[in-house]
């Protein structure tokens, strides 16, 4: 087929002419210098390492094989490799954005000062105007370069130049927006087709060096960088270098030693890849400031006092407030995180025409979706903190409730208990969700006005429902007697919905939905936290049977107590229950009682007391899970073994671990500056107090997969807002974390 060639020339960039409309992988002696001769060939050091290679792999198709995805918001479409060997679109719907459809390819980098050639071929059945940008993967999605070109029945060939002007990044977005466009405005179904895609460095003679990763300082010691309480146990890990046979504590101002000890032997950590040693410095307990010195390497500053964590405790716990979705947020109380009202429009129900009042609960994480599933365990889990500790609670936090005689604690529960009262359906099952179709940009929250929607009832969102109101009707019985009632009566009322749908209802994103789908894929630890919180609520035997029926045969009460596996909660709640002796009482003990050593042998065989094996998305949140469940295991025994790994999983968030941060955002020296979190990025101002992912060996983003490939699991973590699987926040994360604060400034 002939191909008509397209230039474009962008501001300060020239243009490079093709010989041929196809550019095909190069060969090694079309990327290398050579000397040649019969004993070697040799390659120089003048090798560019940026340059001779096309970045889109498979850019010929030749195979079906290949990295491209679709984007959707507000348009549809089919994307394949057609028979032909191109990449072909079907456009169905246009949408009424230019990114309504949007074809993607990630998995590439471009350098500062490197100048790029972006070549493709194109034809479109319908005469069209589409957008090429290599763009930003997150924050304000900005292009490094757009263009707006015209593809027409012919196949042209188009070729873009540009120079990269801003800082390095190691994980942009090439993209085709094929939305709408001014000169587009009636459509019909059409095809596009793309073929030959080629992106390679032209020119790297302007590289910036050192732009890519930028930022982090990693640590030769690593500790608690908020600090220690007195009496308490204190670690530092030591590695590379820095690891000898004595280390010591410097008095921060003076620069004095006032303390010198023994460091552990070094051994391996594969978690960490490296070799690392322990230095307990426990016994020292003076109150001050200081840092922990081995040779010339020397530990962030920390604290040692008996208000160390007051101020990150209140944090964390605020971090709900400011979530708060649905109403004004005041400048006296919020800060720089003030806005107004969002949200508050009535919401679809999906599938019908029918609209519901869904106003309040709680953001759920860096986008602006609330969604049953974790807003119950985020509730859960700062009911079980007050229900433990009341007295870690006081009625100053700096909220609008502040003052009214109610634990702080307790008026942002009922915050988010109001917002789950709306999502029940008047047949007592309970709604999955309410998003928009999409995640929205980097905005505040009352920028995002598109239509609210409600997913269908699932059988896991009633569970938890049932499970948290029931919790709440017995929590709240003293402080507010009609709403504890309220709770109770919404709690029987979604449990009469599980016994009348005994078939698991899960939830799956409906069409048009993109959101988080927080799915499932069964039921009975939902049911069973369910009856075991009624029978803890009221001590009626029928909510005994319908606990003991579920778990005959199989008890799913063991160690999880995430947002989907939610057994523990239920084994802890029945195990607390007065009247709760039942036939199955030993069987339930035994299960919530068999996670404990897997937990404890991990802290065991870890520099740092990290309780994993394994680092999955969120693993932070299962750090501080697994301390909660080691202290609710004592409490459940009535002794204090799991006292001190515990702790040392707050420790560990707080900086005793491999990356050298502090996890909760505005504390110690170094903590997340760039978390995945609309009103940080959309304010320029990181909100204090949030608890981000942290490291995930899977690597499930792509700023991670390509920055951190071939990292060690437990190092697999970059503060950046792009990298969404490594540094996103969420209520739940931060729960277990407020859960965990309020048992050390108990103690």
């Amino acid at each position: 087929m002939k191909r008509k060639i397209v230039s474009v020339i962008l501001a300060g960039s020239m243009l490079i002419g093709m010989a041929s409309c196809t550019k095909t992988q190069p060969t090694e002696s079309e990327t290398s210098e050579e000397t040649t001769s019969e004993e070697t060939t040799e390659t120089t050091e003048d090798e560019h390492p940026l340059m001779g290679f096309n970045m889109i792999e498979n850019g010929d198709f030749s195979s079906s094989d290949h990295a491209w995805h679709t984007y959707f918001e507000g348009g549809d479409g089919l994307m394949a490799v057609n028979s032909n060997g191109e990449l072909q679109f079907d456009c169905k719907i246009v949408g009424n954005k230019e990114h309504s459809n949007q074809l993607y390819y990630d998995g590439f980098s471009i350098y500062q000062g490197c100048k790029y050639e972006l070549q493709f071929d194109c034809s479109s059945t319908v005469e069209r105007d589409f957008a090429v940008r290599i763009q930003i993967n997150g924050s304000d999605y900005h292009a490094y370069v757009e263009e707006v070109v015209h593809a027409t029945p012919e196949m042209q060939h188009f070729d873009v130049v540009f120079t990269m002007e801003e800082t390095s990044d190691p994980a942009p977005r090439l993209c085709f927006n094929v939305g709408r466009f001014e000169t587009n405005e009636k459509f019909k179904e059409h095809t596009m087709l793309f073929d030959n895609l080629d992106l390679q460095c032209i020119d790297d003679t302007g590289y910036v060096e050192g732009g890519a990763v930028g930022g982090a300082i990693v640590q030769s010691i690593n500790l608690n960088q908020i600090g220690f309480l007195p009496d308490a146990e204190k670690i530092a890990v030591l590695n590379g270098d820095a690891i000898s046979t004595k280390a010591t504590v410097v008095d921060a101002a003076s620069g004095s030693v006032v303390y010198e000890g023994d460091v552990e032997p070094a051994s391996f950590n594969d978690a960490t890849g490296r070799d690392e040693a322990r230095f307990d410095f426990s016994s020292f307990t003076t109150p001050g400031t200081y840092k922990i010195v081995s040779g010339e390497f020397e530990s962030f500053e920390f604290k040692i006092a008996e208000d160390v964590y007051d101020e990150a405790f209140d944090a964390t716990l605020r971090m709900f407030y400011l979530q708060r979705c649905g109403v004004e947020l005041t400048a006296d109380l919020a800060g720089d995180h003030a806005h107004p009202e969002c949200h508050t429009g009535a919401a679809t129900i999906y599938g019908t025409e029918e609209t519901i009042d869904v106003s309040g609960g709680w953001h759920d994480a860096g986008d602006y979706g609330r969604y049953v599933v974790s807003g119950a365990k985020g509730a859960a889990d700062l009911m079980l903190a007050y229900s433990l500790y009341p007295d870690a609670f006081d009625d100053e936090l700096g909220i609008p409730e502040s003052g009214n005689g109610i634990p702080d604690v307790l008026d942002e529960v009922k915050f988010e208990l109001n917002w789950l009262f709306k999502m029940q359906a008047p047949d007592g099952g309970v709604y999955h969700k309410v998003t928009c179709a999409n995640f929205p940009g980097f905005v505040m929250p009352e920028a995002e006005t598109e239509e609210l929607i409600v997913t269908p009832v699932s059988t896991t969102a009633t569970g938890d429902f049932a499970a948290v109101m029931a919790m709440a009707s017995y929590i709240y019985a003293d402080i507010d007697p009609d709403f504890a009632t309220a709770c109770y009566d919404a709690a029987v009322k979604a449990a009469e919905y599980l016994d009348a749908h005994p078939d698991f209802e899960g939830a799956v994103n409906p069409d048009g939905i993109v959101t988080g789908e927080y799915p499932d894929t069964n039921d009975k630890d939902e049911r069973c936290w369910a009856y075991a919180e009624l029978f803890k609520a009221s001590g009626d035997s029928k909510y005994d049977d319908a606990f003991c029926a579920l778990i005959d045969g199989g008890v799913p009460c063991a160690s999880d107590f995430g947002w989907q596996g939610v057994g523990a909660y239920a084994g802890y709640a029945y195990l607390s229950a007065e009247k709760a002796k039942g036939k199955f009482y030993d069987a339930v003990l035994t299960s919530f009682m068999s996670g404990v050593p897997g937990v404890e042998a991990a802290a065991a065989g870890d520099a740092y007391n990290s309780s994993l094996v394994e680092y999955p998305w969120g693993s932070n949140m299962t750090i501080a899970n697994n301390g909660m469940y080691l202290i609710l295991y004592d409490v459940v025994k009535n002794t204090d073994e799991g006292d001190a790994v515990a702790r040392e999983q707050l420790n560990y968030l707080l900086g005793t671990n491999g990356t050298s941060y502090c996890f909760l955002t505005g504390f110690g020296t170094q903590s997340p500056e760039s978390p995945h979190h609309r009103p940080t990025e959309a304010t320029g101002i990181v909100v204090p107090g949030m608890v981000a992912g942290g490291p995930n060996q899977n690597l499930e983003d792509p700023y991670a997969s390509t920055v951190l490939e071939g990292t060690a699991p437990a190092l697999c973590y970059a503060d950046n807002d792009q990298a969404y699987s490594l540094n996103e926040v969420t209520i739940y994360w931060n729960s277990p974390v407020v859960f965990l604060f309020a048992y050390v400034v108990s103690d």
